[in-house]
């Protein structure tokens, strides 16, 4: 083993050229796709802490040692293997080549023609059973009971060429690559699932806290009407003057529409949830062959995505940036998330990496109206943010 070992590394011979460029060429492939993912972590954590950043370079170079040492293996065995078989058919060869006496020769080919004649003349039942006797024809665990052989069945060299062709196909091995990014998927989706179902729970519970406000509305409500009531008299005794105008009118009919809209506020924990989950999404969302307008995190405090464009306001963009960030809306931080959310929403590069997989027309637009309304919102923000 030794001596192989040692001839593993002699790349005097073509053929072992070759097959160290083969596997070399491979781990140039296994090494750029270990980069991506190094970057792709580093955009994701921006932005990112020393610390953070010291971690993912000890892993990106941790990978990229795994990902040599098992392409040196790799070299290594496979070289053994060839050196294996080519000695195996150098030693066939050799007993091919040897000379067998013409005396010796004769003998046998008589031999193996009374053998033949014997099975010939033997029993038709006989022969039918030394035909039928396969492994494949007999049940396990039975002495002789043959079991009926289907129409369909392949005789033996078929099952034994199919079942080397099933052995070869399944011999495929799994490269690391292919199998960080299997484990990253599963990793992604069993995220993803947790996520939905806390965001299901928290819809849940908003909807009952929103019932149960709507109730204590009704209530108050009903024990303000008697009191109205008695100060119609008042109202209408009084001066014209009084009057309000229709734009006041319309002005309070709205407060009130907007105040019986507004969802109750969210928890902290809601929000850091919600924040958690609008990173995933950007995630999930890169992986997805076809998009629509709910599939995006726009920047609205809620688990669902916001029914229109118009929903997308100042107050609201401006509320979900400092939401998440309870240390007194430091400046420098509210900037930094400022100008994260505004790389993402960014029409260049919004446009070109997302809009193409919508397919329909209607919504496409309005999915380029939206980024465009909270790129807008997000520059103006940052502006105010700066002149501070």
């Amino acid at each position: 083993m030794s001596h192989i070992r040692s001839a593993s590394y002699d790349v005097s011979a073509p053929w072992k050229t070759q097959i160290r460029e083969r596997v070399m060429k491979n781990l140039d492939v296994m090494l750029k796709d270990a980069r991506t993912a190094y970057h792709r972590k580093l955009s994701e954590n921006v932005p990112a802490s020393t610390e953070v950043r010291y971690r993912l370079q000890n892993e990106y170079n941790q990978d990229v040692q795994n990902l040599r040492y098992i392409a040196e293996e790799e070299v290594r065995a496979e070289i053994e293997r060839e050196e294996r078989e080519r000695r195996w058919c150098a030693d066939s060869r050799a007993l091919w080549d040897v000379d067998v006496p013409e005396q010796l020769g004769q003998a046998f080919v008589e031999e193996q023609l009374a053998i033949l004649n014997a099975i010939k003349n033997q029993p038709r039942l006989e022969k039918v059973v030394v035909q039928e006797y396969n492994g494949s024809l007999f049940e396990q665990g039975s002495s002789s009971r043959p079991i009926e052989a289907h129409p369909s069945r392949p005789s033996a060299v078929h099952s034994r060429s199919g079942s080397l062709s099933q052995t070869l196909q399944v011999a495929k091995v799994e490269t690391t690559a292919e199998k960080e990014a299997r484990l990253r998927l599963e990793k992604h989706e069993k995220q993803q699932e947790e996520f939905r179902k806390r965001a299901e729970e928290i819809q849940q519970r908003k909807r009952l806290q929103r019932e149960w406000n709507n109730r204590l509305d009704q209530l108050e409500t009903t024990s303000s009407s008697s009191s109205s009531s008695s100060m119609t008299s008042t109202t209408s005794s009084a001066p014209t003057s009084a009057t309000p105008s229709p734009s006041s009118s319309i002005t309070s009919e709205q407060d009130c529409k907007s105040e019986r809209e507004t969802a109750p506020a969210m928890s902290e924990e809601d929000v850091i949830n919600l924040v958690i989950f609008h990173d995933q999404q950007w995630t999930w969302i890169s992986s997805l062959p076809h998009l629509q307008w709910s599939d995006f995190p726009w920047p609205y405090l809620s688990f669902s995505a916001p029914k229109r464009k118009e929903d997308l306001t100042v107050e609201a963009v401006s509320e979900y940036v400092v939401a998440p960030l309870n240390i007194c809306h430091d400046r420098a931080i509210v900037k930094d998330r400022l100008k994260d959310l505004i790389r993402k929403w960014h029409p260049d590069r919004f446009e070109v990496k997302y809009l193409a997989l919508i397919a329909d027309s209607q919504e496409r637009e309005m999915v380029r109206e939206g980024a465009g309304v909270v790129a807008r919102i997000l520059n103006d923000l940052l502006g105010k943010w700066n002149d501070q």
